[in-house]
């Protein structure tokens, strides 16, 4: 029925005035044209925002943004809402992909300017994951050949994605063909390194001597050694037998050190020759030792030093800048004169330090302070 017909048929009923019954149809008229699906209005069913059309603006924000298509709850069919004028905005207020807000910044209703809703939503996405595309037994490493990526819903985040590839992992149990690959399926394993030959004690352990073992993460101690980089150049400490899963009690360091190049004397002032670098395993090393030719030229050493022995601090002195004996520079400096003369040291001394001297003109035996290399000052009486 179109609306000018069902109009004029109403004002024909109210001209005859017929009582009560006109009344209630005055009353009942538009709320009956609502339920019958006629707008008193025709024009303005146009201004309310379709529902189909915040679908599509959700499923295109997900498809842009998410990586697949949205589906979103359904609203209510009584709802209304204004239509937009300036566009919907969509957005992720939670920073989840579970709740999404539709928001209108400008609409044609004055009464209702602007508006907002929130939905739940799904993503409905795929992924590239694992998939045994042949079966393996149990305690099985899978081989390149035994596994696929293929596309796959995001139902769990236990999947192994492009990113975790199981190659050369190993199952806990049997897996049929077809299974999607988890974390959850694989044995904790880690690398450990083992001798592939026999070694003597003290040999210079090279990756020639190492061959990489797999073993499950709990079967391991902090003493097993895991890198290879802390093994190679270092010494068997003792006979290690080939097959042995190396830790850190098999194996220790060595250390270039200057070591005497020949038998030295007490009291003697080191120069290059007497010294030279060598390997040394730690466990000789009772101190830390020397590796520069530049920090021991000039010493003295304390007692006789056999050859091939590490030079250690506790083995050296400083030289003397006076030595017994010898012959040092006497300065006498007084107020008003100041006289140099020749003496003999009659005891070693360094700066700063009291010796008794002879002055060789008098033969009179005077103290005197050490001022440096070979020198000393009279002290005054």
């Amino acid at each position: 029925m179109s609306y000018n017909l069902f109009k004029g048929k109403y004002w024909h009923l109210l001209n005859k005035r017929q009582g009560l019954a006109a009344v209630t149809i005055r009353r009942c008229l538009w709320p009956c044209l609502i339920l019958l699906g006629l707008s008193p209005n025709p024009a303005f069913a146009d201004q309310w925002q379709s529902h189909e059309s915040i679908y599509q603006a959700i499923n295109q924000y997900a498809l842009d943004h998410l990586g697949g298509s949205a589906t979103s709850t359904q609203l209510d069919e009584r709802s209304r809402y204004p239509l937009c004028k300036s566009g919907l905005v969509i957005s992720l207020p939670f920073n989840n992909h579970k709740t999404i807000k539709v928001a209108c910044p400008k609409s044609v209703s004055s009464k209702q300017p602007k508006w907002s809703l929130y939905l739940s939503m799904k993503v409905n996405t795929s992924v590239m994951a694992w998939r045994l595309i042949t079966p393996i037994p149990q305690h099985g490493i899978i081989r390149s050949s035994q596994v696929q990526l293929q596309k796959h819903a995001p139902n769990s985040l236990k999947f192994l994605d492009v990113d975790s590839s199981p190659v050369g992992k190993q199952v806990k149990h049997g897996i049929a063909a077809g299974h999607w690959l988890s974390k959850d399926d694989f044995t904790e394993l880690q690398t450990v390194w083992k001798t592939s030959s026999d070694l003597a004690q003290g040999i210079v352990i090279t990756e020639q001597h190492l061959e990489a073992s797999l073993i499950e993460l709990k079967a391991t101690t902090a003493n097993l050694l895991t890198d290879k980089a802390q093994i190679i150049g270092q010494l068997s400490k003792r006979y290690i037998k080939a097959g042995k899963l190396l830790n850190r009690g098999d194996i220790e360091g060595q250390q270039q050190v200057l070591v005497a190049s020949q038998p030295l004397a007490a009291d003697r002032v080191l120069i290059a020759a007497d010294i030279e670098l060598q390997w040394m395993p730690n466990h000789k090393l009772r101190q830390a030792g020397f590796n520069q030719t530049s920090q021991l030229v000039g010493w003295v050493t304390k007692r006789h030093i056999a050859a091939g022995a590490a030079i250690t601090k506790d083995m050296l002195r400083a030289a003397y800048w006076v030595v017994k004996n010898n012959q040092v520079s006497l300065q006498i400096n007084r107020s008003n004169y100041q006289i140099t003369s020749t003496a003999r040291a009659l005891s070693n001394g360094n700066l700063g330090d009291e010796i008794d001297v002879k002055v060789l003109q008098s033969g009179v035996i005077k103290k005197a302070v050490v001022i440096g290399k070979g020198q000393v000052e009279l002290l005054r009486q």
